[in-house]
């Protein structure tokens, strides 16, 4: 499936799943069996979001390529270790279980050296807190039952947050400033999960709104490409038949 906003960006998207799959090399033939059983929409949509949010704040190519293969890893990890049920889901303590547990291991330590390499070791209070906050979400989804939008907010939310506010971070905004774009990220990301993921085009009506509103708040010099920016959450509003006006 084609995203409406990854039409200009297939060799962005292509460059990083060339880099994932060499980031997580010798182990590559093990891992890539694990693919299948997790990938999802999630798994495309998120790099594309990454890059775009890197891109409207004017970051270079390798840095923003870089930074979609760290949140697609991160993604990957957490979802390997949804695989890893407990006794209670009728899971044998197997070879094969204990595997998984050492892949889904294997995976987070790699987003660490990621991390690294990408010389945004000064972020890593920012993705300690979001790792945190996703295991936080899968808790409430797989042993609590919460709701969806409970699930979203915990899980995807903080990806999609972090992806715009390390953005801001790296461009060299102001706090108050970055963490407005941040915000901006979550909405948009929330919203596109329910269209694309869940279809549920009415209740992200509202996640859209607030992304525009909190659009507006910020400085039309503090985003580089705030146009494309513009553009997209315009597509997104046309697409979904809307009544409301966008930007």
């Amino acid at each position: 499936m084609e995203f409406i906003f990854t039409r200009e960006m297939k060799a962005d998207l292509l460059d990083v799943d060339n880099i994932f799959t060499k980031s997580l090399l010798p182990w590559w033939d093990e891992i890539s069996v694990y693919v299948p059983k997790v990938e999802d929409l999630s798994f495309k949509l998120l790099p594309a979001m990454v890059v775009n949010a890197y891109r409207y704040m004017g970051i270079e190519r390798d840095a923003y390529i870089e930074m979609a293969n760290l949140f697609k890893t991160i993604y990957f990890a957490s979802k390997v270790h949804v695989l890893i049920k407990d006794d209670e889901d009728g899971q044998k303590h197997n070879q094969e279980l204990q595997f998984t547990i050492l892949i889904g291991d294997y995976i987070f330590g790699k987003v660490l050296s990621l991390l690294l390499k990408t010389d945004c070791d000064k972020l890593l209070d920012i993705f300690a807190v979001m790792l945190c906050d996703i295991n936080e979400g899968l808790i409430i989804e797989h042993k609590m039952h919460g709701t969806r939008q409970e699930v979203l907010a915990k899980t995807m939310g903080p990806l999609y947050k972090n992806a715009f506010l390390t953005a801001a971070k790296v461009a060299g905004l102001m706090h108050e400033r970055a963490v407005i774009y941040g915000e901006i990220g979550y909405n948009l990301g929330i919203a596109l999960e329910l269209i694309y993921i869940y279809e549920q085009e009415h209740d992200a009506h509202t996640y859209l709104n607030k992304a525009e509103m909190l659009l507006r708040q910020l400085d039309r010099k503090e985003i580089y490409e705030i146009e494309a920016l513009e553009n997209l959450m315009q597509e997104i509003r046309n697409n979904l038949g809307g009544s409301v006006n966008g930007l």
